[in-house]
């Protein structure tokens, strides 16, 4: 039985005891074994954690996303479940270890039923008014809210862990249904704690309940100071040798942040690298926004910031990483670790005025483990953007994970005085996750106000500027312009990688919007890449299939599609623009009931296999999927039992869904047990109880030594 929110914190609790009980926290984090990577409960609670590197950690993620390339992204509740199960609608299915990171959710009025480890009675159930009210344990402030009271969307960041499987359903679906949850998949050999309600967030409360009031950590040094920053002047804040980390960056302008913030950028040189780690304006690295966001404050039209289609302003952001405080500091609190060296300079944008910066810099001169990596900050705008092509917020490539962003949104120019009738459509953007070079998005939002957990924007109720720890919306005004500042920082949800990573941005709901965008990425990375691709087999070309001694039992049928994957360059088939035929594939595929075997090539010194398979989307789907199709439409769930040389590894499950009439890119674990010191690997795939499967194109890569599973 869930307790009620005393169990976990008595409200009436002094500041400085938070602040006691946060230092203690902290000051055992300094001294802990930095090489755990942690889960579940521990992740929300771990800053010194952050650097270190997910290896063996998959991101997933379900979304209620228009599936056909469209706009209808919860409005009809069309797409907001993965299948029906009984009287229960599928929201989030997954086998193996995993936790639940983030359940972002606008109109569920019924239960949510939570499964866990297997369990055909759910292992918890709770109306989702009661878990974002903030009154049930684990479910409290400030790790949830609730959409009539928190602009528009109810989240919850309340860690669900489980070791064996978790599937979450709803009982109600009406519309609108609006869904986006982020998970953690685990390898097999992961040790995770089972979900327990006392500990959830208990530990993590001092840190996000004070995330502007940070202790001081035990074992660090200080560098204070004042520069100033001559017209197009550079000025070196710090100049470390040795190894350590900077624990906090703080920086204060004594005329006002408004006014300079935007003049200055920052850069941070790690180890002695020419290109600069960190290279942002300030004024976006700390969540102020773009310097002409900051610019239009001043001439701001005080009648059009409170209209009967939202209220404008600032608020001052105050997340768990950056931010400013009552004092005016913008603070820092990204671990940014460093085993040689450490150079951190500011630059003056300014033509013909001085800018005077206090800062205070807190390192420590404990190494990171080699398996940390380095804090990264890049900055990059399109103005305007693209007709129907996403904004990229990055694309990189090695091995890391995305931990958050801060994003400027600007109407474009008018020379005419502001219409209170312009629409904000570019916020109708999805936002698109690309892992490792699957052309396959994990879909992280259902516009681009939600990414950002809020929802419907240009309504004056839920449009109005907040600051929370993990999200934030500091900043609209309108001046010529409409300007929006928007941050997003993940903390147990954040986005591993092993070889690449691509955020996209849609503007509008097709990507026919055109605006501005200012944006600042945030992450942790080595820039070599730990998945190397090793060999590829191509189903249906018959030297292919020879040179891997491939064989099928069971064929059904050969396959000739060309179609494109899902996201960016997936267009409505009803769209003004026809689809851009360069981002099709033609591929040819084979279904078969029975079983596949072939062989392929992996270097002896990996540490584990990851195999890919490009399938068909709308495979066996019950129904035409060209245009007007029936909605729902739905594919069967896919299972196959994989072995790798003879050792039976587990079931490759994909569950039912929505049908897409594109390209599907999914992926398989080999552990590095069954596959370390070989130049090949046999791998069969066997069907279960005679369902069908669908292969086009396997692609083989393996982890370099010291990564993977």
């Amino acid at each position: 039985m869930l307790e009620p929110l005393s169990m976990i914190v008595d409200w009436h609790i002094l500041p400085a005891l938070a602040l006691a009980m946060a230092a203690l926290l902290w000051t055992e984090k300094a001294h802990a074994d930095k090489h755990a990577v942690p889960i579940g409960a521990e992740v929300i609670s771990d800053l010194a954690g952050l650097p270190l590197l997910r290896e063996g950690v998959t991101f997933v993620g379900t979304s209620s996303h228009d599936v056909t390339g469209g706009n209808n992204d919860g409005f009809e509740a069309a797409y907001s479940y993965l299948y029906k199960d009984g009287d229960e609608y599928v929201l989030f299915e997954e086998e193996g270890p995993g936790c639940v990171y983030v359940v972002r959710t606008i109109g569920h009025k019924g239960n949510l039923l939570a499964y866990l480890e297997g369990s055909e009675k759910p292992s918890f159930t709770m109306p989702f008014v009661e878990m974002h009210s903030g009154e049930k344990t684990p479910f409290v402030k400030p790790f949830v809210g609730k959409e009539d009271e928190d602009h528009g969307s109810s989240w919850s960041y309340v860690p669900i862990p489980y070791t064996t499987g978790c599937k979450l359903t709803t009982d109600e679906m009406e519309k609108p249904h609006f869904l986006t949850i982020f998970a953690h998949k685990y390898r097999a050999s992961a040790s995770v704690a089972p979900f327990d309600p006392a500990l959830a967030v208990k530990k993590a409360f001092p840190w996000w309940a004070n995330p502007d009031k940070p202790p001081h950590l035990a074992g660090t040094k200080e560098l204070t100071g004042v520069l100033r920053l001559a017209p197009r002047g550079v000025s070196t804040v710090a100049d470390l040798s040795g190894a350590g980390a900077v624990t906090q960056l703080k920086l204060r302008f004594p005329d006002g942040a408004l006014e300079h913030a935007g003049k200055v950028v920052l850069r941070a040189y790690w180890d002695g690298r020419p290109a600069p780690h960190i290279d942002s304006p300030v004024s976006t690295f700390f969540a102020l926004g773009c310097p002409r966001a900051l610019d239009a404050v001043k001439h701001a039209d005080p009648t059009l910031m409170e209209t009967d289609r939202y209220i404008g302003g600032t608020v001052q952001p105050r997340s768990l990483f950056v931010g400013q405080d009552q004092e005016g500091w913008l603070y820092c609190r990204f671990p940014m670790p460093y085993w040689k060296s450490a150079r951190i300079d500011l630059l003056s944008c300014a033509d013909d005025e001085t800018i005077d910066v206090e800062f205070a810099i807190l390192h420590e001169e404990a190494a990171y483990p080699e398996n940390a990596a380095y804090f990264n900050a890049h900055w990059r705008q399109e103005n305007p953007l693209r007709f129907r092509e996403d904004f990229c917020v990055l694309d990189t490539r090695g091995q890391g994970h995305y931990v958050g962003c801060v994003i400027t949104f600007s109407t474009v120019h008018r020379t005419s005085p502001y219409n209170q009738e312009v629409f904000r459509g570019h916020l109708e953007g999805d936002a698109r996750f690309y892992v490792d070079d699957s052309r396959t998005p994990v879909v992280a939002s259902t516009g681009t106000e939600e990414y950002f957990n809020w929802g419907w924007y240009d309504t004056p109720h839920h449009d109005k500027p907040f600051a929370y720890p993990t999200h934030g919306y500091p900043l609209h005004v309108v001046a010529g312009e409409d300007h929006c500042v928007m941050y997003r920082f993940h903390v147990g949800d954040v986005v591993p990688y092993a070889r690449s990573f691509r955020f996209d941005l849609e503007h509008g709901g097709g990507g026919e919007a055109i605006a501005n965008y200012s944006a600042t990425a945030f992450f942790y990375q080595r820039d070599v890449p730990a998945l190397v691709l090793t060999d590829e087999v191509d189903i249906g070309d018959a030297a292919s299939e020879s040179a891997h001694a491939y064989t099928c039992e069971g064929a059904v049928r050969e396959e000739h599609r060309t179609l494109p994957y899902e996201g960016s360059y997936q267009l409505p088939k009803t769209a003004d623009a026809p689809r851009d035929r360069a981002a099709t594939v033609k591929d040819t595929g084979r279904v078969w009931s029975r079983s596949c075997t072939f062989t392929v090539a992996i270097s002896p010194d990996n540490a584990g296999v990851r195999l890919r398979r490009r399938s068909y989307y709308g495979f066996d789907a019950h129904g035409d999927l060209g245009p007007g199709r029936p909605e729902p439409l739905f594919t069967d769930p896919q299972r196959v039992t994989v072995s790798a040389d003879g050792a039976e590894l587990g079931d490759w499950y994909i569950p039912a869904g929505h049908a897409r009439d594109t390209w599907r890119d999914t992926d398989f674990e080999l552990p590095g047990n069954v596959t370390q010191g070989k130049e090949r690997v046999t791998v069969t795939l066997t069907a279960k109880n005679g369902a069908r499967w669908d292969e086009y194109t396997y692609w083989v890569y393996v982890y370099t030594a010291g990564q993977g599973q």
